[in-house]
């Protein structure tokens, strides 16, 4: 009886948190700005590649006004002409029309995960849905990470075939290039056919910019000198190594190199889905720009490590997760988007020296057994 009170107590308090934080901050942005997103400097890319009488990294304030956005954005994109390029095909409609097709691409990216994970199509649509209720899945429908959720969770599942997981990590590297570390996985067991599948995609994708706009690539050099520095030194940039300068300086940097050396040994060391999460975390750790939205490529592996053996795993998962709330608007407390980085990293590494292997098999029996107790504690009938 008590477990069932403590239980419902926890529910209802979290879905007062889930109400209050969107309530109160999320959905009056998403309505005063729906527009808002940061595919839109990519869409404005990818016209100029379409388009060569257009600046491939014009000053974002003025493009974004000829779009209808109002943002104060005085800097370039940093983002790789390699984003744009995805982009492309969305970029042959007007701006609002693109932006709903790219949102809803990017929620099937996400049932899409779920369903390599191994739920049912219901199941995923509805871990999908569900999934919306943490601030940094709602706030990547309008930017790349669940791409990089997704290929690097069907990266994990074609595993065996190294050249098929170097394909899906490639597809989830084009945007920002932070999901190579899971090569590591492949290379340390010296699977180098997963290089062959990761040169193809890549060659593909520069091939296909060469064609679009030959001086690609090196206007993105050129604009990003001085550009990309300026907008790591933001103020509001959550990224776990200048958060780490900011706070303590060399002793910071060495803390967070120590965990990350910590974080890497115990993945390569683990075959299972906790070692390969390591991997991931190791992009997300080693991004020099982080906003609130760059969590959600952990989403899966943190969920997962709820399951852990070891209390400590489970603890920090769960930390890790509900740090979002903190920071749920994206330019906003950045220090809450650091430390969720750097707990996801301390869980995956304790759960990684200690898990139970787990298969899609295991999944679906994990959630017969949870169903089964929310049924019998809350007297459901279902």
């Amino acid at each position: 009886m008590k477990r069932k009170v403590l239980l419902g107590a926890i529910l209802c308090e979290l879905g007062i948190l889930i109400g209050v934080t969107y309530a109160r901050d999320i959905i009056p942005l998403l309505i005063a700005s729906p527009l808002q997103q940061e595919v839109a400097q990519d869409y404005i890319g990818a016209r100029a590649l379409i388009n060569q009488n257009e600046e491939l990294y014009p000053v974002l304030i003025t493009a974004y006004e000829k779009m209808g956005i109002s943002l104060a954005a005085y800097h370039r994109s940093t983002h790789p002409p390699t984003a744009f390029l995805l982009v492309v095909p969305f970029a042959l409609l007007d701006y609002r029309s693109s932006l709903i097709l790219w949102m809803v691409a990017m929620f099937a990216c996400i049932v899409l995960t779920a369903r390599a994970l191994g739920l049912a199509w219901k199941m995923s649509i509805l871990a999908a849905v569900l999934a919306l209720a943490w601030p940094p899945t709602i706030w990547s429908l309008g930017q790349f990470t669940p791409i990089w959720l997704l290929g690097l969770v069907l990266a994990y599942r074609f595993r065996r075939n190294p050249f098929v997981s170097g394909v899906n990590i490639a597809l989830a590297s084009l945007p920002k290039y932070l999901a190579t570390p899971a090569l590591l996985y492949h290379l340390w067991r010296r699977k180098l056919s997963v290089l062959i599948g990761f040169g193809v995609i890549w060659l593909v994708a520069l091939a296909a910019l060469f064609l679009l706009r030959p001086d690609a690539m090196s206007t993105y050099i050129n604009s990003n000198i001085g550009n990309s520095l300026d907008q790591i030194l933001r103020p509001n940039n959550g990224a776990v190594v200048v958060v780490a300068w900011r706070l303590g300086g060399w002793p910071g940097i060495t803390t967070v190199a120590v965990l990350i050396l910590c974080v890497l040994w115990t993945g390569l060391h683990n075959e299972g889905p906790a070692g390969w999460a390591c991997l991931v975390w190791l992009g997300i750790a080693f991004l020099p720009i982080a906003w609130v939205y760059s969590l959600l490529p952990l989403l899966p592996w943190l969920v997962m490590t709820i399951r852990s053996s070891r209390a400590i795993s489970r603890i920090l998962a769960v930390s890790a997760l509900l740090l979002p709330y903190m920071a749920s608007l994206p330019s906003e407390n950045h220090w809450f988007v650091a430390l969720s980085i750097a707990l996801s990293g301390i869980s995956l590494a304790f759960a990684s020296s200690g898990e139970t292997p787990l298969t899609a098999a295991t999944i679906r029996q994990d959630l017969a057994s949870w169903r089964v107790s929310i049924i019998r504690r809350f007297n459901l009938n279902i």
